[in-house]
């Protein structure tokens, strides 16, 4: 999107968002939980919604789990879409489909939060950033989004540049829903405890979930895991049993036999399909100006990147220039330390997608996190180095 009305693009999205008298959370899982807990209590929710059978009738956080709404909703309520980027996309057609209008009867959770707490308390929250202290990894993944395969060689930053760059992220941001720590290969990083321990320790009070994700084929070290064992976090281990070698298969149940060995809190993760952006395959230079800002507009992409003081418009636009396929340009990051309060509205309307121009470079070459994207293929297809 492109700022217009710099400071003020959520006006009028923040007025409608005080007209509303009842709340319904779309989405029943992980961000369903940990909106709930981090989330003013004077907010009113009325139920969660899920389109999944297994969980409708069941309740979380005191609420009930209902199927979605046969009829429309009244017009002082609205959505909530608590559910990740990738779980979203379907769910805002169906939204649509319904007749429901974005930022008027549904909300995205990233902006709900950071719009609320702004508004109403001259507060940055942001939904989650990702930080990347090494994209180091033991895979090759075809599809990998920090597009290894294309790099010459992986990054690997010290600790000093790491605990730099959360100093300057919480020296700007008031409380963060979820910190998420990726890679590459997250245990194949030596200093990740001292990282997760930095976060917990010093800003802990102010970050709702710490998480670190590992693809499910490194077992770490037992002195890693007793560094890690105290510290409040948790682990995603990515279920890729389907695509990697014989000889790293049978490191996952050893993974989560050492898990529940040192009492580490994880969860499993299978997925099935990746999307293709297909950054070496696309070609939308010809585009004007106006189709690439309705192609960022249109991409589901929510995350960010937090490197050397900044924070990265678009987190794949930022991983593609790290591996050498894409240069970020001047306006595609915010530079945390010209940060003022004064600016507050100014840093979540960039972090909710708005830029002097509207897009990132690397629109021109991705095909984008959206449905109009079926470019697809196995998870974790591994091809030689």
């Amino acid at each position: 999107m492109r700022w217009k009305n710099k400071g003020h693009e959520y006006d009028t999205i923040y007025k409608r968002i005080e007209e509303i008298k009842g709340f319904y959370l779309f989405g029943a899982g992980d961000y369903g939980n940990q909106f709930f807990h981090m989330i003013d209590k004077e907010l009113p929710l009325i139920s969660y919604i899920d389109n999944s059978p297994k969980k409708q009738g069941m309740h979380m956080n005191g609420l009930e789990i209902c199927a979605f709404p046969e009829k429309k909703i009244a017009k002082e309520q609205a959505f909530i879409l608590t559910v990740s980027q990738i779980q979203r996309m379907k769910m805002v057609d169906q939204l649509e489909e319904a007749g429901y209008v974005r930022n008027e009867d549904f909300f995205l959770i990233e902006e709900f939060i950071s719009v609320y707490y702004v508004y109403k308390y001259n507060k940055v929250y942001f939904s989650t950033i990702s930080m990347l202290p090494s994209t180091r990894c033991n895979l090759n993944c075809e599809l990998c989004l920090n597009f290894n395969p294309y790099a010459k060689e992986p990054s690997i930053r010290s600790i000093e540049q790491v605990k730099s760059d959360i100093d300057a992220f919480f020296g700007a941001v008031d409380y963060i829903m979820l910190f998420h720590i990726s890679g590459g290969e997250p245990f194949l990083y030596q200093d990740l405890p001292e990282v997760i321990a930095y976060l917990d320790k010093k800003y802990g009070d102010r970050i709702g979930t710490i998480r670190t994700v590992t693809n499910g084929t490194v077992v770490p070290r037992d002195d890693m895991l007793e560094q890690l064992k105290n510290l409040n976090f948790e682990i995603t281990v990515d279920d890729y049993r389907d695509a990697v070698s014989d000889g790293l298969k049978g490191n996952f149940e050893k993974l989560l036999g050492k898990l529940d060995e040192y009492g580490i809190r994880y969860w499993t993760n299978y997925t099935d399909e990746w999307i293709d952006l297909a950054p070496t395959k696309t070609d939308y230079t010809h585009w004007s100006e106006e189709k690439l800002q309705r192609h960022f507009d249109e991409c589901c992409q929510s995350w960010q990147e937090l490197r050397d003081g900044k924070i990265f418009m678009c987190n794949y636009s930022a991983y593609a220039a790290v591996a050498g396929i894409n240069k970020t340009e001047h306006d595609e990051y915010y530079d945390l330390k010209s940060y003022q309060k004064c600016n507050s509205k100014e840093l979540i309307e960039f972090r909710l997608g708005y830029s002097e121009k509207g897009y990132v470079s690397f629109c021109k070459k991705c095909r984008g996190f959206s449905s109009k994207n079926q470019l697809v293929a196995k998870a974790a297809k591994q091809v030689e180095r």
